[in-house]
C-alpha cells in the first residue's frame, strides 16, 4: 500500500502535491487528537491507530526519499541515529521512540525542491542554494498544521540551526534551539557525511566523527555531539533491541 502511494504521488506536481500533503495532514491531526484518549479500555483501538499513524509517516519519509536518488534511506536513517542518540542522552523508550517519528519527517520541506536541484552532480549556484536552505522553513510551515504533534514542525524547522546561531532559517541559538532539533542536526549531519552525495564519496567513519567533534559547540549542542560520538564508538551503528509494542502516543 505504502509503494502504491508513493508512485501514485510522484505523478503530481508540486501544487498538487501540496494540496495532497495538507489534506494528508489534516488527517494525521485528527488521527493524533484521536491518540489522546487515555482509558484502558480503549488501549487496543489506540495501538491501531497508532500503527495507521507510523506506516503514514513512513509513506510521508519513503516519498520524501525517493525524490532525491543520492540520499535514498536518508530519512529513516537520520531517525534511527536520532532515536539511538535520545537513548543515549537519558530519554525513555517512549520518548525516544516519539524522536525516531519527529526525525522521519525532518526534510518534509524537500518535496517541494526542484528535483534538478537536489540531484545536480555541479556546485551549486548561490541561488540555488538558497532554494536549498528553504526546505527547513517550508517543512516547517506545512506541519505547523498538525497542532497536536507540535515537535514535528520544530524537528522539521530547526533541523539546520547551528549552536552558535549561525544557522538557518531563524538564526536561533544554544536553548533557543529545540531540543528534538539539536538531536536530528547531529544524526542528519552524520548522515550527510557518511553517505555518497553528487558532490562527494562517503568518508571515513573516523573522519566523520571528527568532523562532528570539531564543531561541538558551534553547529552542536556539546553535550549532544560528544554523546553521539562515544555512542557510535561504543555501540556502533547496529540496530540493538526493540520493542515493537511501544505506545508512544
Amino acid at each position: 500500500m505504502k509503494e502504491m502511494f508513493i508512485s501514485w504521488l510522484e505523478d503530481y506536481d508540486n501544487e498538487s502535491k501540496l494540496f495532497l500533503l495538507s489534506g494528508l495532514i489534516v488527517a494525521l491531526a485528527v488521527i493524533t487528537i484521536l491518540l489522546r484518549r487515555r482509558s484502558i479500555e480503549e488501549m487496543q483501538q489506540r495501538a491501531m491507530i497508532q500503527k495507521v499513524l507510523e506506516q503514514m509517516l513512513h509513506a510521508f519519509a519513503k516519498t520524501i526519499d525517493k525524490k532525491d536518488e543520492y540520499t535514498r534511506g536518508h530519512s529513516f536513517r537520520v531517525a534511527f541515529y536520532s532515536e539511538k542518540l535520545a537513548r543515549k542522552i537519558g530519554y525513555s523508550e517512549v520518548d525516544a521512540r516519539r524522536v525516531y517519528h519527529i526525525a522521519l519527517m525532518h526534510d518534509i520541506g524537500k518535496i517541494l525542491i526542484p528535483i534538478e536541484i537536489l540531484n545536480k552532480p555541479e556546485r551549486l549556484t548561490d541561488e540555488e542554494y538558497e532554494i536549498i536552505k528553504s526546505h527547513p522553513a517550508i517543512g516547517e510551515e506545512i506541519l505547523n498544521e498538525i497542532t497536536s504533534f507540535p515537535e514535528l514542525s520544530l524537528g522539521a524547522g530547526y533541523h539546520h540551526e547551528c549552536y552558535d546561531g549561525s544557522g538557518y532559517p531563524h538564526g536561533a541559538k544554544g536553548d533557543e534551539i529545540p531540543k528534538i532539533a539539536q538531536i536530528i542536526a547531529v544524526a542528519d549531519t552524520f548522515d550527510a557525511m557518511f553517505s555518497t552525495r553528487p558532490y562527494r564519496k562517503q568518508m571515513d567513519l573516523e573522519d566523520v566523527l571528527e568532523e562532528i567533534k570539531k564543531n561541538k559547540g558551534t553547529q552542536f549542542n556539546p553535550e549532544y555531539a560528544e554523546a553521539f560520538i562515544q555512542m557510535v564508538r561504543e555501540e556502533g551503528l547496529e540496530a540493538g533491541e526493540r520493542k515493537d509494542d511501544v505506545q508512544w502516543w
